[in-house]
């Protein structure tokens, strides 16, 4: 069995992976879950995020993933007054995704 992987956006986040193709996170890190969160409210409370994210992509084949250089699959500890109890790991590699360009 192939797990897939999920990770939650904001608009910004959203926006960049539409124009470049790729997932990749500002500060170097990116963090992915198997878990599959079906609204905000949700990803928010198990993810323990400080914010509510938008968006979800997904699910991305373990076989298509780097690999979690950074931090290995764990459990989400409370933060930013979240319970947290879902897992999480994250990488420092980009992904690149499967986009139409059109080449100059």
């Amino acid at each position: 069995m192939v797990t897939s992987y999920y990770r939650y956006l904001d608009d910004a986040e959203k926006n960049s992976i539409d124009d470049k193709g790729v997932i990749l996170s500002r500060s170097g890190l990116t963090w992915f879950t198997p878990d599959r969160y079906e609204t905000a409210a949700e990803a928010e409370k198990f993810l323990a995020l400080a914010s509510a994210r938008k968006w979800r992509i997904g699910p991305i084949p373990s076989d298509e993933m780097p690999d979690f250089d950074t931090v290995p699959l764990r459990p989400v500890a409370p933060a930013h007054g979240q319970p947290g109890g879902g897992v999480e790991c994250a990488t420092s590699h980009p992904i690149y995704l499967f986009k139409v360009v059109e080449l100059p």
